[in-house]
């Protein structure tokens, strides 16, 4: 995978109540109320989840079905619907490659809504290769949609698996405070997870 895919991002964090409804304060967020600090901390997210995927997804042969019970209970399996019956490895490049989709639409400045990721998937097959394995295997966009918030949403809450990064802290220390930063009902309802 190129890196050039991830140097091209941009995107910190006033606490507010999770579904009020505020407006931006730093003049600088979309219509969907998505403030920049909170799309730059879903992209380290799913960063951080690609890497993890791809890392796992090393670890085995191709066409191994990953069988065992007690490995599919760990990160980074939560990508996986757990009532998955047979599980082939291909299926954790076919999350890679979805959450690579959601990253690329963040940082060109969309909203990664289930219809846009699946159109690329389609557009892009040959591109983005086992996306069809993970549908199959009953994964869902919706699903790695609302995994993805809600390992966000336990970062926020100081639960996450794994510390930010200095390089995301600097990022977020650059951009401007919002009082719709963290806030993640606009992002749920900008996608229809709501």
């Amino acid at each position: 995978m190129p890196m050039s895919l991830f140097t091209r991002a941009s995107p910190a964090t006033i606490d507010v109540e999770a579904d009020a409804d505020y407006d931006c304060t730093c003049g600088e967020c979309p219509e969907t109320k998505i403030s920049r600090r909170t799309s730059m901390r879903i992209m380290y997210g799913v960063l951080q989840a690609m890497h993890d995927l791809r890392n796992e997804a090393e670890r085995h042969e191709p066409n191994t079905i990953i069988g065992d019970v007690d490995l599919r209970c760990t990160y980074p399996y939560n990508w996986i619907p757990p009532d998955v019956g047979e599980l082939h490895r291909e299926a954790l490049i076919g999350a890679y490659n979805i959450l690579l989709v959601i990253y690329i639409i963040l940082q060109d400045g969309g909203v990664p809504d289930p219809q846009a990721i699946r159109e690329i998937c389609e557009k892009e097959e040959d591109q983005l290769q086992f996306t069809n394995d993970y549908i199959q295997c009953g994964g869902t966009v919706v699903y790695i949609l609302d995994e993805l918030t809600n390992q966000v949403e336990a970062d926020l809450r100081g639960e996450a698996c794994h510390v930010d990064s200095d390089e995301q802290a600097e990022v977020l220390e650059q951009i401007r405070p919002c009082v719709l930063d963290n806030n993640l009902h606009y992002w749920r309802t900008a996608l229809g997870l709501d």
